[in-house]
Parts: C-alpha cells; sequence; structure tokens
C-alpha cells in the first residue's frame, strides 16, 4: 500500500497572501481540502519574519506531503525549493477599499501595530497618522506592490539595498525604486501560476482549480469557499476621502497599486479565456 508521502506531489501550490486581500478566507478553504483529502497536506506559516528559502524548506516544504501553503513572508519567488517545484498565486484587492481595510484592522489591534494613544479611533485619524510616519514604513503608500516588488527589486542590487532598512537608502536609489517597482511587480505577478482579485474571487479560484489539477493538485469546488472575515470594526463614515485634502493623499499614495491592480484584472481576464471558464456572475 502507498504512502502518503509515495503518493505526494513533488509541486506546491504557494498561497503568496498579500494582507487584507480575503487570503484567510482562501488558506481555510485550502485547509478544507487537505481535509477532504484532495490535498495531501497544507501548511499556514505567519511568523514575524522574512522567509528565506532554506527557512521554508525547513518550516516545512522538507515534507512531501505538503502540497500547499500560505504564507504573508514570502517575499522572493524562486521557481524551485530543492527538489519541490513551487508554483505561487496570488490575489489582490481595488487599492482604495484596501487602504481602508488596513486601516479598520490597525484600529482593530493597536497594539500589534504599535498605534501611539495620541491617535484617535476615527478611520480618518489612523489614515492620517499611516500616511505621516516615516517613508518606507508598512502600508504607508501602495503596499500592494511593495509586497511583490520590494524584496526581489532589493535583491537585484547585489545586497547595496537593504529592504528592511530603507532609511539607510541613498535618494538615488529611492526613487529608482519608485520608478522601477511597478514593473517589477507586473513581472513577478506574470510568473505566478494565477493572479486574480478579492473583487472577482470565484473567477479567480475557478482558474486557480484548473491550473493547480494540471500540475496534479487537486482543489475543492468554489462554492466550498469559506468566508472569514478578521476585521471587525466597521467602516464608519468616509465622506472625508471625497471633500477633504486628506482624502486625496490617500489617493494619490495608491497610483501605483491602482495600475498593478489593472494589470491583474488583465491577467485574470487573459487567463479565463485560455482555460475556457465561464466568467462568474454575481
Amino acid at each position: 500500500m502507498e504512502t502518503a508521502a509515495q503518493l505526494a506531489s513533488t509541486d506546491v501550490l504557494v498561497q503568496v497572501h498579500i494582507p487584507k486581500c480575503a487570503g484567510t478566507s482562501v488558506a481555510e478553504w485550502l485547509r478544507l481540502a487537505t481535509f477532504a483529502g484532495a490535498l495531501t497536506g497544507f501548511g499556514a506559516f505567519y511568523p514575524d519574519f522574512i522567509f528565506s528559502d532554506e527557512g521554508l524548506w525547513q518550516v516545512g516544504l522538507h515534507d512531501p506531503r505538503l502540497t500547499a501553503l500560505s504564507a504573508h513572508n514570502i517575499r522572493r519567488f524562486p521557481p524551485k525549493i530543492h527538489d519541490r517545484r513551487l508554483h505561487y498565486f496570488t490575489i489582490l484587492r481595488r487599492p482604495l477599499p484596501h487602504f481602508l481595510s488596513i486601516v479598520r484592522y490597525m484600529l482593530q489591534e493597536r497594539t500589534a501595530y504599535a498605534v501611539p494613544a495620541a491617535v484617535g479611533d476615527a478611520l480618518y485619524d489612523m489614515a492620517r497618522w499611516l500616511l505621516e510616519r516615516p517613508a518606507g514604513s508598512g502600508f504607508r503608500e501602495n503596499s500592494q506592490t511593495n509586497h511583490l516588488a520590494l524584496y526581489p527589486w532589493c535583491d537585484a542590487t547585489a545586497g547595496r539595498c537593504d529592504p528592511s532598512r530603507y532609511e539607510t537608502w541613498s535618494k538615488a536609489d529611492r526613487s529608482a525604486y519608485e520608478r522601477e517597482r511597478l514593473d517589477v511587480a507586473k513581472a513577478v505577478l506574470r510568473s505566478f501560476l494565477v493572479v486574480g482579485t478579492v473583487e472577482r474571487l470565484h473567477d479567480t479560484l475557478e482558474v486557480l482549480r484548473v491550473r493547480s489539477a494540471q500540475h496534479g493538485l487537486q482543489l475543492l469546488e468554489v462554492e466550498a469557499l469559506p468566508w472569514t472575515n478578521v476585521t471587525k470594526i466597521p467602516i464608519g463614515d468616509v465622506s472625508w476621502l471625497e471633500h477633504d485634502p486628506l482624502g486625496k493623499r490617500v489617493v494619490e499614495s495608491l497610483a501605483v497599486d491602482t495600475e498593478l491592480y489593472a494589470y491583474a484584472e488583465r491577467l485574470l481576464d487573459e487567463a479565463l479565456a485560455r482555460e475556457g471558464c465561464n466568467q462568474h456572475r454575481a
């Protein structure tokens, strides 16, 4: 009788979980696929450090039963680690709702994000504090693009730019990163097995099911997706986005993400056509 290890694939489905992009629900869907026997093993890895290739190997990839995983902190995307072939997918979200979701979550988890007591409990107060943080601070601007582009771009500098120490970069390097990051993020997305959006999650997961199966990785029907909302703070009044100068600053801070989101939608449309998937109608 074959063991689970013998039945397992060398291929691994990797969810690059950009925060506040429905990733918790998708990760739970992958976990349910394991419970149902569709996958031989699933891992959710959420440490407070960025994985190296060897670190990811040690935490779970070395186990041949692991055929799907989810993590925030995979920020480099090698096609292979040792004998495991990695097939990445990610989900983007419309930038303004994404920003507001981040702000609401930071309000909810003030201690975890070291939000000063002087910052009020309104979304307006948190948004202003977030935009006024030092350059390079997490979630300050274009966070979806930065999630995908920062580490690959820094790696290309051969150690000159440390992604965790933006304050040490030269002015020229900062300008170069801001100028080049969109193209880097697009190249990363093109290398992924599937790219989708929160707003078209059903379409995204249908393509993921088809393309994963081509690598021997079976997933559940999309209808089995559970909906998990980890942000409990209500959205409240956001009229200031339209008539307050802070609203304009927020929109300007998302300009690169807006371009990247449009590109992700284009990739999803192309994938749906190529795989012959019918678009879901809500």
